[in-house]
């Protein structure tokens, strides 16, 4: 009887370890994926001139939603947006691994002046996502730009 106890009790906690680990690296593929989002959409604010890193510019010429390519604008103020749309997954395909967990962006644009005039732009992007397999808190990710006036 003792035996038996024993046994359950290591079968109940490899089982344990079994979800355990399977929920983080859920958790781990989906940061992994979403800091591969922000750094992409970043990177396309950072080749823009200073004057397009404005609210309602797309943030690339090619992503400007004519002509069939996907509408990626950087939005006009910073309420959240759901990258669950066709557009965000023609830009960055592997947002299609978040799709079921209602991922949404928010992007906050800080600018300063210096002498008068606009010298940098802050540009601060989130994306929120549900935590895999309904356990625990909503997921976020963060990255931060600034982009300085061009010279």
């Amino acid at each position: 009887m003792i035996g038996m106890g024993v046994l359950a009790l290591f079968v109940g906690v490899c089982f344990s370890s079994i979800v355990f680990n399977r929920t983080a690296s859920l958790k781990a593929k989906e940061e992994a994926i979403a800091m591969d989002f922000l750094m992409h959409y970043c990177e396309m604010v950072k080749g823009l001139p200073f004057s397009n890193v404005a609210p309602g510019q797309p943030i690339n010429p090619i992503f400007n939603g004519t002509a069939g390519s996907p509408n990626i604008i950087i939005p006009n103020d910073s309420s959240w947006v759901s990258v669950n749309t066709p557009d965000f997954q023609t830009f960055h395909p592997d947002l299609l691994w978040l799709q079921t967990l209602n991922p949404q962006m928010q992007v906050t644009l800080t600018t300063q002046s210096v002498g008068g005039g606009p010298h940098d732009t802050h540009l601060n992007v989130k994306l929120a996502w549900d935590s895999p397999l309904g356990h625990g808190r909503r997921m976020m990710a963060q990255l931060d730009l600034v982009r300085t006036k061009d010279l």
